[in-house]
């Protein structure tokens, strides 16, 4: 929310851009109400072809990891989901490179938060998948014994 907050007000305040002020105003207030927040469709905005693919790349990319960073990192998710947006905003300017290059960066950097997030609870996963296997195995009996021939069995 103080994201998008603070993202209305200097658009309004600095830059007069009536509209992106309208769009980041909107999102706080319903992240406020706790609404879940999306990224804008990279369609929504009119960008240059040739920045289009990066966008649409970071778009899937977050929304791949939508739900599980709901769950398991909210605030970086919520960096992500704001810095896209400024991306993708500067980016249909395509003049301002130092904010096009401040929300870019803030933007991967809120995903590689994400990822690492992620990494780690699959870590947690798997060792206490691996742990009740380990259980599984301690709880099983194995007995020995010779057959008529001496041979060691093992049943």
């Amino acid at each position: 929310m103080e994201a998008y907050k603070t993202k209305a007000d200097f658009e309004a305040k600095e830059m007069h851009d009536w509209n992106s002020t309208k769009l980041y105003a909107e999102k706080a207030i319903k992240a406020a109400n706790g609404k879940d927040i999306l990224p804008e469709k990279i369609s929504y905005w009119t960008v240059p072809a040739n920045k289009r693919l990066e966008l649409i790349k970071g778009y899937d990319n977050l929304m791949a990891v939508y739900q599980d960073a709901v769950l398991l990192d909210p605030f970086n998710l919520a960096k992500a989901i704001s810095s896209l947006d400024c991306w993708a905003e500067q980016q249909e300017e395509n003049w301002q490179t130092w904010d096009i290059n401040k929300c870019r960066n803030d933007f991967l950097s809120a995903m590689h938060e994400i990822y690492g997030s992620l990494q780690k609870e699959e870590e947690i996963s798997t060792k206490q998948k691996s742990n009740r296997e380990i259980i599984k195995l301690d709880d099983s009996v194995s007995i020995v014994t010779k057959n008529s021939e001496n041979k060691i069995l093992q049943i």
